[in-house]
């Protein structure tokens, strides 16, 4: 099981090189990303010792940019959604959420006589 996901961890890091070989190839540097891409592959298909220690960096590397990026989309999702969505409903001054403080009960009486149509379509 452990060859199995080195072998996919290479072959995936190689595959990655060659689509940025064929994106870059008028490059002057993109045969660099041929020749990396030639070394991991026999890397991965010749040394077991090597291609557990380049898929344990490729993990830890995923890791920390996985991070990085769940902090960034959340704090974008945050300021460019959620902020103008609030402060428009600070604007109209409603209360939809019932969050001020009210005398009594918080639940809302519903005088509501069920027909059998209402539990035609539930969901």
């Amino acid at each position: 099981m452990k060859r199995e996901k080195n072998l996919e961890t290479m072959l995936v890091i190689t595959v990655g090189l060659l689509v940025f070989y064929y994106i870059f190839r008028t490059k002057s540097w993109a045969n660099y990303l041929l020749l990396a891409s030639l070394a991991v592959g026999l890397i991965g298909v010749f040394s077991d010792f090597l291609s557990e220690k380049i898929t344990w960096a490729w993990t830890k590397f995923a890791q920390i940019i996985g991070n990085i990026n769940a902090h960034v989309l959340l704090t974008i999702i945050f300021f460019v959604f959620l902020m103008p969505v609030a402060f428009l409903f600070k604007l109209t001054k409603k209360d939809n959420l019932k969050l001020k403080a009210q005398k009594g009960t918080v639940y809302e009486e519903r005088d509501h006589q069920y027909v059998p149509a209402d539990l035609e379509n539930v969901w």
